[in-house]
């Protein structure tokens, strides 16, 4: 029955289908749909951005000073927390229903001649398509898995950004933070200027070993630029060509400072290839920038923190926050917290019981369900008798673990919803039905 394309619902039904492929690495499938569509991804500069986390706080900082800067600036991201197309943004817009639904369906008919795809390969290839169409003036793209084999890796950039590396999808990409880190590396070009926020050992080695064969500049956070978190949202950056004091930072928490820093430096590096960045600029982008369940505060019945906190690099960064946010009542006790968590597990590696362990102890109630999406689930069975805290409730569905966690919460609590970037989307979008805002 040939499929209706009148409308983006019947299109997305098509793309979704795609979800149960699961990961494929390699270039040879995005070499192939890109050359029959005539190498869009040539047709603009472009900036790669890897790492384990942050890249995609760091890749929306990047766009956010570029759009304050007056270009036309195409940002691509996953995954996306409501709607595919948030992973498709010019500026501060988002791709419309109808070109997305035209871009699927072009897509569609070069498979029918033979062309194959993942999800994420497709996706890819909606963005580098469209961008060529919107005459964009540059496009920043991040990295799905990895960088060597990911389907972004079919770029040449003006700059490469590796935020920082450890243990994640080892199953993908190696069992060893040597292994991963080079896959990581794999993004670095000839010539092509890096920066980097990898400061351990002995990932850095790999980085820079991989630059030197390459004959890639590099810049190291702390070496050759340094940002300075004041506790406050305000941060101040010292760089190659730029010092700039007191900047607000439209994200809070100390790892989205060090994010900016890797941000600007790579905005440096594009005002040392011509690009008209000015000071005001980076103020703006940086004040700007808007990246919805990394680290966000809505306000509703109660306070709620959404944060896409999915590995043990994550969990660090969100439990600072989260003693940052609240130090005086953790330490007073006069302040009630609770923890809706669920984990995806694609394969099968990942530590969760370390992950909840890391940072239970902050909370007085524990929810854990299991998160929608695509992603194979941590299911409520996986977890043993002896992996769980002391009085946690074990939900199945998200959303009665979610009004189970709510009920517990006073205006002045707060809830904090973590573990898989697919149950922060799900819940945002719930309690923003609720009257919830962002604060």
């Amino acid at each position: 029955m040939p499929l209706n394309k009148g409308n983006l619902k019947a299109a997305l039904t098509y793309l979704d289908g795609f979800q149960f492929h699961g990961f494929r690495l390699g270039l040879e499938r995005m070499t192939r749909i890109l050359n029959a569509f005539g190498s869009p991804e040539k047709n603009y500069p472009c900036l790669h951005v890897a790492g384990t986390n942050g890249k995609g706080s760091v890749s929306a900082i990047i766009a956010s000073i570029l759009h304050a800067a007056e270009y036309k600036t195409g940002l691509y991201t996953s995954p996306h927390l409501s709607s595919l197309r948030e992973r498709f943004k010019i500026g501060n817009t988002l791709i419309s229903e109808e070109e997305l639904k035209e871009q699927i369906w072009r897509i569609r008919n070069f498979l029918e001649k033979g062309y194959d795809l993942s999800y994420f390969e497709f996706t890819t290839a909606i963005a580098m398509v469209w961008f060529a169409k919107q005459a964009i003036e540059l496009a920043i793209f991040e990295t799905g898995l990895g960088g060597r084999l990911d389907a972004t890796n079919i770029i040449n950039p003006l700059v490469s950004v590796i935020t920082n590396i450890s243990l994640e999808h080892q199953a993908f990409l190696g069992s060893s933070i040597s292994e991963i880190a080079r896959e990581k590396a794999g993004i670095i070009k000839e010539g092509v200027p890096v920066i980097t926020g990898v400061r351990e050992q002995p990932a850095l080695s790999v980085i820079l070993e991989r630059c030197l064969e390459l004959n890639a500049p590099v810049w190291e956070l702390g070496r050759d630029f340094d940002v300075n978190d004041h506790g406050n949202s305000k941060i101040d950056y010292e760089g190659k060509f730029l010092k700039i004091n007191e900047l607000d930072l439209g994200l809070i928490g100390t790892h989205q400072a060090i994010n900016a820093g890797l941000a600007i430096a790579a905005c440096e590096r594009l005002i040392g290839q011509g690009f008209r960045i000015t000071d005001t600029a980076v103020r703006n982008g940086c004040r700007s920038v808007y990246w919805p369940g990394r680290g966000e505060l809505l306000r509703g019945s109660c306070r709620v923190l959404l944060d896409g906190a999915h590995n043990l690099g994550g969990l660090r960064a969100l439990k600072d926050l989260l003693v940052r946010l609240n130090k005086a009542s953790i330490d007073k006790g006069s302040c009630f917290h609770s923890l809706l968590w669920a984990c995806s597990n694609e394969g099968g590696d990942k530590d969760f019981v370390a992950m909840l362990k890391h940072i239970a102890y902050l909370f007085g109630q524990i929810v854990i369900t299991e998160p929608p999406g695509p992603r194979v689930p941590v299911t409520i069975e996986s977890w043993g008798a002896n992996d769980i805290p002391k009085d946690v409730t074990m939900e199945k569905d998200w959303q009665k673990a979610l009004n189970r966690a709510l009920s517990n919460c006073g205006e002045s609590d707060l809830l904090c919803v973590a573990g898989s970037l697919y149950l922060v989307g799900a819940v945002r979008e719930e309690l923003m039905k609720r009257g919830f805002a962002c604060i």
